[in-house]
């Protein structure tokens, strides 16, 4: 009995102690407006009599911070971070809760800070657009590619990694193309979240990144209008966009039309294939392509008090047009006996709603409905004189979708937590040749959560998501595919200038629907397309190492990085044999393996010039049909930037790769741009010249057929084009809360090689 007295005693009196101990300890968590952590925030703790400072520190990637009290009574708690207005206040010891900071908005406009310094959690990165950044192009996505994470692919203008994923681009928290980040000015971006693996309620989609451009908040009314072109002077070619918005403390209007054109008069194709007992080798004369790519939106939201309403109508068109003509090799006369045209054009019409309600600033609940209506055909004409054939094939397409989204989105012991379900139907009437009709439906259902959190340095994301597709086949056949998605994010961040991150996940593809029809596509006398009513989705493994080191005077920002991804299966493009005809054919592959290492740097060794190079590497090895394939990938390049006051000037540069899919190999050649911008209060003029002749070789060998298509662009050897942008507004505007979920349909039932281009 005495020990258990003299036990009890000595816990009474560590209790008491750590009492003591908590009471002398003073903590909590500093938050934005929208209740995100700020890391960095600068804490003083001062005396209340005489101001002198007691103890310091700052708050860490959850936002939590922790000082040290020398006595139980009133302090004054002094927070300060760039951008934010600063704040004071009396505290005693003990837990503080969640303290906010308002953004500061003259400071927003006038502070630098730079890109290198990191900011990792979970999944993501923080971006900021520095000085350097900000001074770059004319809008948001030539300022967002010229970080060195990113840059623009010159054949699409789109935002790509700069280990060339596919980037899906939010603009606060709503689905945009990279095209929509030319609406924006950089001076209007806040941050920059990126997701170097798309996090669970993307990872149903087949896309490699993710990112979520904040803007900032204002107050009062805004109108502006935004005017963004790029025309050549030497060829056809150019884009244009146009975009005005309304925005009060209720209400939003948006508007904005883009256009994107081609007219090619100098193309030339030069093919040849190579059959058992037979080669034709065909040299091109100058050909045409006429394209054009159309969007136009207009946009209405309603953000009051909890509730945030928010509809979009948006239409999609692109009718496109390429004629070839081709000389048989080794004819005794100079006749053109081989012609090719390819005609091919879709619009869309898409109805989006959206509704979001907030129980508080931690909790609330999305729900998105979007229906999309394509309309989409195809052309194809292939006539020789010489071998006296000609074959034609008819596409039309009507497809309808129907896409639901629910988001629960909440706090969950101090991390975030998601839960949410989506729906997707598509439906595909086809008409090829004008008789022979198909009809596909295909069902996705996916129900996925995520939870993010942080220990310290230490953070983490764990996704879980069970995704169902089911299907009915142009053959009639109904099948289902069920997969379990889970993936893991681990996070270090060991200072403001180095983190590790790890990602494993597993991923899935579901193919277009229109691979999935009878329809053929004639390449050549006997090589043809054909598509595959077979097919099934597919997934695979993904893991990923990265590093990333910026040094403290942000002159220096460098990220390695390595991947290993495994297929069980792949829907690969496989060459046939039937008789004497050759059919290309998306098929599946088994046992695929594919490694790989990225490199990119940048230097920034005076304000007013920076150095962006970057290397890729990577190992594929598989078995088709046809033969065993070990492919090593070297895809390097350069960026140049000078940025000396109002000007810019920016030259860029990507060696020769060559890439594999299934038996077909895609040589891309050398190609380089360089433009000279000046600005001018809300103006700007420049000039660009591309230097892109060769922009792809497709070729292929297997036992007893092989192929290789070349197409010279000749109008693209020196393309000059002039470029102009301005942008006007008169007043403020109040920021509304951002979409939590988007989504949208892109499938027209047309697929790569039925498509003029």
């Amino acid at each position: 009995m005495r020990h258990l007295r003299f036990i009890l005693w000595i816990a009474i009196l560590l209790s008491c102690g750590q009492t003591v101990n908590a009471q002398i300890r003073i903590y909590g968590k500093i938050v934005d407006t929208d209740q995100k952590p700020i890391a960095g925030v600068s804490c003083l703790l001062l005396n209340l009599s005489d101001s002198m400072q007691i103890a310091g520190t700052a708050s860490d990637l959850e936002g939590r911070f922790e000082l040290e009290a020398q006595e139980d009574k009133e302090y004054i708690l002094q927070l300060s971070f760039i951008g934010y207005e600063k704040k004071s206040q009396i505290c005693k010891p003990g837990n503080l809760g969640n303290i906010m900071l308002n953004e500061d908005a003259m400071l927003l406009d006038e502070v630098v800070i730079t890109p290198q310094i990191l900011n990792t959690f979970g999944n993501k990165n923080q971006l900021t657009l520095g000085e350097t950044a900000k001074k770059v192009g004319n809008n948001a996505l030539d300022a967002i590619s010229s970080l060195p994470q990113f840059k623009t692919d010159i054949s699409s203008d789109a935002l790509v990694t700069v280990d060339n994923k596919s980037i899906l681009v939010l603009i606060d928290g709503m689905r945009r193309s990279s095209r929509e980040l030319k609406m924006l000015k950089a001076d209007e971006i806040k941050n920059i979240q990126y997701y170097s693996n798309p996090p669970a309620r993307y990872a149903h989609e087949n896309i490699g990144a993710v990112i979520d451009v904040k803007t900032k908040k204002k107050v009062d009314k805004l109108y502006s209008l935004y005017l963004d072109t790029k025309n050549g002077i030497t060829t056809g070619y150019g884009t244009n966009m146009l975009s005005m918005a309304y925005v009060d403390s209720l209400n939003m209007v948006t508007a904005a039309y883009f256009i994107d054109y081609r007219a090619l008069n100098d193309n030339r194709m030069n093919n040849t294939y190579s059959y058992a007992g037979k080669t034709n080798e065909y040299r091109g004369l100058p050909g045409s392509y006429n394209g054009q790519y159309h969007i136009g939106q207009l946009a209405y939201q309603r953000y009051q008090g909890k509730n945030l309403f928010n509809a979009k109508v948006e239409y999609r068109k692109s009718p496109g047009k390429q004629e070839y003509r081709q000389e048989l090799v080794g004819q005794n006369d100079n006749s053109t006996t081989n012609s090719r045209s390819l005609q091919s054009d879709y619009s869309s019409v898409s109805a989006d709603l959206y509704y979001m309600y907030m129980f508080n600033q931690n909790r609330n609940l999305s729900v998105n409905v979007l229906n999309t209506y394509y309309h989409s055909n195809s052309d194809n004409i292939l006539a020789s004189n010489e071998g006296g054939y000609s074959f034609e094939n008819h596409i039309d397409n009507k497809s309808y979708s129907l896409i639901a989204e629910v988001l629960y989105s909440d706090k969950l012991w101090n991390g975030d937590f998601n839960l949410g379900a989506y729906y997707q139907y598509k439906n595909l009437d086809q008409k090829y040749n004008l008789t022979e009709n198909t009809t596909i439906d295909t069902h996705k259902e996916y129900v996925y959560t995520d939870y993010s959190n942080a220990i310290g340095k230490f953070s983490y994301n764990i996704g879980l998501g069970l995704e169902n597709n089911h299907y009915k086949t142009a053959a009639n056949d109904n099948f289902n595919y069920l997969v379990f998605r889970p993936s893991l994010v681990l996070n270090v961040q060991y200072n403001k200038h180095s983190a590790m991150r790890l990602t494993a996940s597993i991923n899935s593809s579901v193919p277009n629907v229109g691979d999935l029809t009878n329809s053929i596509f004639t390449i050549d006398e006997h090589f043809y397309s054909q598509g595959n009513t077979a097919l099934k989705p597919y997934y695979y493994y993904y893991s990923n190492l990265n590093y990333q080191y910026a040094s403290d005077d942000g002159k220096f920002y460098i990220t390695p990085s390595i991947t290993y991804s495994y297929y069980p299966n792949k829907n690969m493009p496989v060459l046939f044999t039937d008789g004497d005809d050759i059919i290309l054919k998306v098929a599946n592959i088994d046992d695929i393996h594919s490694i790989g290492a990225s490199l990119s740097l940048n230097y920034k060794p005076v304000n007013w010039f920076v150095i962006q190079p970057f290397y890729n590497y990577e190992y594929s090895t598989y078995k088709t049909y046809n033969q065993i394939v070990n492919h090593n990938l070297h895809n390097a390049g350069i960026s140049i930037q000078f940025l000396p006051k109002n000007w810019q000037i920016i030259w860029n540069g990507n060696i020769p790769m060559t890439l594999v899919d299934g038996d077909i190999y895609t040589r891309m050649g050398f190609n380089m741009s360089a433009s000279v911008l000046y600005k001018f209060k809300s103006m700007s003029v420049g000039m660009e010249y591309i230097y892109n002749p060769y922009p792809s070789k497709i070729y292929a060998d297997i036992k007893g057929f092989s192929y290789s298509e070349e197409t010279r662009w000749n109008n693209f050897k020196n393309l000059v084009s002039l470029k102009f942008t301005y942008y006007f507004s008169k007043g403020k505007s109040r920021g509304h809360a951002g979409k939590r979920i988007s989504n949208s349909d892109k499938d027209s039932g047309l697929i790569n090689i039925n498509t003029a281009k």
